[in-house]
């Protein structure tokens, strides 16, 4: 990635067996596209540093377009995917925002930070996968490791009182 092609009119463009190959591995899905360019574990998470300390600088427009990039490049990559959604949420576009929670837990359906933002927008549109999620997060991470793990059973504390509350005063039969 970040490479500039150039093309000069009078030389014969040659490409590699090993090129080729890998071209041919992407367009059959075998590759994702970070996987043809050579982009390494290490690049990849030093990107997804900066896009999360641009978000949490407030700076979402660079983070969502940095979180964009490293999702084209390899699709299957659920932590961006996550990330990317919890940005497009920070800008106000919901449905993008689920559409990538969505993906990161086709890729991971254990990803803390998916769960519990997805269930929180899936609540607030009164839908109850919304608890589900929640409740996945915490099993995802009992201990609270993640702030979306403790974000997730702050919610369900808070579910459970509210609940309990509107019990109190239901009149009884």
């Amino acid at each position: 990635m970040g490479r500039i092609i150039k093309h000069q009119e009078d030389t014969a463009m040659e490409l590699s067996t090993q090129t080729a190959e890998k071209l041919k591995a992407f367009a059959r899905g075998e590759m994702t596209w970070a996987e043809v360019e050579g982009m390494t574990f290490a690049e990849a998470k030093a990107i997804a540093q900066v896009g999360c300390e641009l978000a949490a600088a407030g700076r979402y427009e660079e983070a969502r377009i940095l979180f964009e990039g490293l999702v084209e490049g390899n699709p299957k990559d659920g932590a961006s995917r996550a990330a990317l959604g919890t940005v497009y949420q920070k800008l106000g576009r919901q449905e993008e925002a689920l559409t990538e929670y969505s993906a990161a837990l086709e890729c991971d359906p254990r990803n803390p930070v998916a769960l519990t933002h997805r269930g929180e927008l899936y609540l607030r549109q009164g839908n109850r996968q919304g608890f589900t999620d929640i409740s996945h997060a915490v099993e995802a991470d009992p201990q609270g490791k993640t702030v979306a793990g403790r974000r997730a059973r702050a919610l369900v504390k808070a579910i459970t009182l509210v609940a309990v509350e509107t019990m109190k005063g239901a009149p009884r039969a």
